[in-house]
């Protein structure tokens, strides 16, 4: 597995961009921002010492199954978009073991949260960034990462050309997880006008079936 050390050169242009970035938020961004749903700060709220114990969880505890208040999953279910991509990034500069792929997945939802919290241009770097090689892409299950990412790249940037192929892709090649990005897509489709928060997260967005098209 590639490690976060070769990678890490990335990193520090992607966090140097995203800073720049956050100073210069278009009017669509502001205005996805204005409507965005964050946990209230009391819900949110961790202390110094959760945050240092969180930072020595493993990946997998970190980001994915969660049971600590700081991890980034339990933050992220409760909606603390802000105080999760804060603790992320913090977790990938102490992190120097990590592979590739964890790296990708924490860098995406790093993406997730600073979309739902209107930061576009942002999101949209750190999604791009996360797309993979052709000898990357190479899956048992035909699962299709880069026609997710495009697909969820052209929703935040209004490129509904560029999402729709990416939808017609993933239902095209099928598959358990193709179909569940696919949905998601499609979400962001049917609310294409509506900040990523919202068309993400609503039931009135989301498509109730999805299934394989040959």
């Amino acid at each position: 597995m590639e490690k976060f050390g070769r990678c890490s050169m990335l990193l520090a242009m992607l966090f140097a961009s995203a800073f720049f970035l956050s100073s210069c938020q278009s009017n669509r961004s502001a205005a996805a921002k204005s409507v965005t749903m964050q946990a209230a700060p009391e819900a949110c709220y961790t202390s110094p010492q959760q945050q240092a114990e969180a930072l020595k969880l493993d990946f997998r505890e970190f980001d994915q199954t969660g049971g600590h208040p700081a991890s980034a999953r339990d933050l992220a279910m409760k909606g603390c978009h802000t105080e999760a991509a804060y603790i992320i990034e913090r977790y990938l500069v102490k992190h120097s073991g990590l592979s590739r792929r964890e790296v990708d997945v924490l860098i995406w939802h790093l993406g997730q949260h600073k979309a739902r919290l209107g930061r576009y241009e942002v999101a949209s770097s750190l999604f791009l960034s996360t797309l993979r090689s052709p000898e990357d892409s190479l899956e048992p299950d035909n699962f299709d990462w880069n026609a997710y990412v495009l697909g969820s790249w052209a929703f935040l940037n209004k490129e509904e050309t560029i999402l729709k192929t990416s939808i017609d892709t993933l239902l095209r090649k099928g598959g358990q997880r193709n179909l569940i990005n696919a949905r998601a897509l499609i979400g962001l489709h049917n609310c294409f006008d509506k900040p990523y928060s919202e068309a993400l997260s609503s039931g009135i967005c989301q498509a109730s079936t999805v299934t394989h098209v040959p």
